[in-house]
């Protein structure tokens, strides 16, 4: 079935699954470490996911914030200075979207820096699946074999066969019993936080967000917008930016976790079939199903779905995303690009971005010769 801009079919199922790598880990974590209430997170995705799939009609999806959400489980915050985190960074976020000189210097970023800035993502996610994997290497081999087999499969596509193998695998392993899986009708519940949430949510992991946020969320995910879809130059960094600020600062009253966009994201939905914003709309029925319906039984569902099939999910993304980013040409371009993603890789996104622009310039400006 297609509608303008939407079309339904099992390839856009199958991508609608794509970034379920991503998302499960922090999901399980905020609900389980930070009481998170999973009717208003899965919501506040889900959501999100509706209203950006009717604007752009493309496989747009959201992710957790990661620095956020890493500070927050590593340290056990409670829900409501999460929540304040997200919010304090919205707010940054929304007056920046105001801003047109921030849009155009963005714009003129050298293509070299943000393919390195998608490379870096792509060694992170190959480092992150690699790790989930090794626990059951012997097991993960055929299941990366068969993932590979069935990418362009139309009748059985590949997330769809990996889902559907970690939910077997689960209850054939006993770590997840059907009898515990209930139905029932939840509703999300009313959160507010204090100015001492935002304050502190902001210092300790939001400041550094702004910084994850602007090379993946905003400069790699426009430059894979416009590379997967030519034709789409109205997807700009202002939009982004704008988007992400409209999010947060909204879905937190509902209990819904930080999100942003991001290049893996695009990528592992686009890999696994989307083409279309039918892939997001089916993700943000599903997420909002999930929710409603089933929140007392999330928390056994997620923390059964072995971790290896997680990990081969994150490890295609990042064959994907690396085989793009790789698309570039002359030895100044290629120098530049692997420069920033291993700094990315071994630091963060932020030092990547900004190591890998001194260098441009370096370069450019003759102080450093490449040859």
């Amino acid at each position: 079935m297609r509608l303008r801009g939407f079309e339904f079919s099992v390839r856009e199922f199958a991508g609608s699954l794509g970034d379920f790598g991503t998302l499960l880990p922090f999901t399980v974590g905020y609900i389980v470490i930070c009481g998170f209430n999973p009717t208003g997170l899965l919501l506040g995705i889900g959501l999100t996911n509706i209203f950006l799939a009717i604007i752009y009609r493309l496989p747009l999806p959201v992710q957790p914030q990661k620095i956020i959400g890493s500070v927050a489980l590593a340290e056990r915050w409670t829900r409501n200075t999460v929540l304040g985190a997200g919010f304090s960074v919205g707010l940054v976020w929304m007056l920046l979207s105001f801003s047109s000189r921030l849009s155009s210097l963005l714009n003129k970023v050298p293509k070299s820096v943000t393919k390195g800035i998608q490379l870096g993502l792509a060694f992170t996610l190959a480092l992150a699946g690699t790790e989930m994997i090794h626990p059951d290497f012997l097991i993960a081999i055929p299941v990366i074999v068969m993932t590979f087999l069935l990418l362009r499969n139309k009748f059985l596509p590949a997330s769809i066969f990996l889902i559907f193998l970690g939910f077997i695998y689960a209850v054939a392993t006993g770590n997840l019993v059907l009898s515990q899986i209930n139905v029932g009708f939840s509703f999300p519940e009313l959160t507010l936080f204090s100015l001492y949430d935002m304050f502190y949510g902001f210092i300790y992991a939001g400041f550094a967000q702004l910084f994850l946020t602007l090379t993946n969320a905003v400069v790699a995910t426009v430059a894979l917008v416009h590379e997967l879809f030519p034709d789409r130059k109205d997807v700009t960094a202002k939009s982004l930016i704008k988007n992400m600020g409209a999010m947060n600062i909204t879905i937190p009253f509902i209990g819904g976790m930080p999100l942003c966009h991001g290049a893996g994201g695009l990528s592992a939905q686009y890999l696994f079939g989307a083409r279309t914003g039918g892939a997001i709309l089916i993700e943000g029925i599903l997420e909002i199903c999930l929710g409603l319906f089933f929140s007392p039984s999330l928390v056994n569902i997620f923390t059964a779905f072995p971790l290896f099939i997680v990990g081969v999910m994150l490890l295609m993304t990042s064959f994907e995303l690396g085989r793009i980013s790789l698309k570039i040409q002359g030895k100044k371009e290629i120098y530049v690009t692997v420069v920033t993603a291993l700094l990315a890789t071994v630091f963060n996104m932020g030092v990547g971005f900004i190591g890998g622009l001194i260098l441009y310039i370096a370069i450019e400006k003759g102080v450093v010769q490449i040859r």
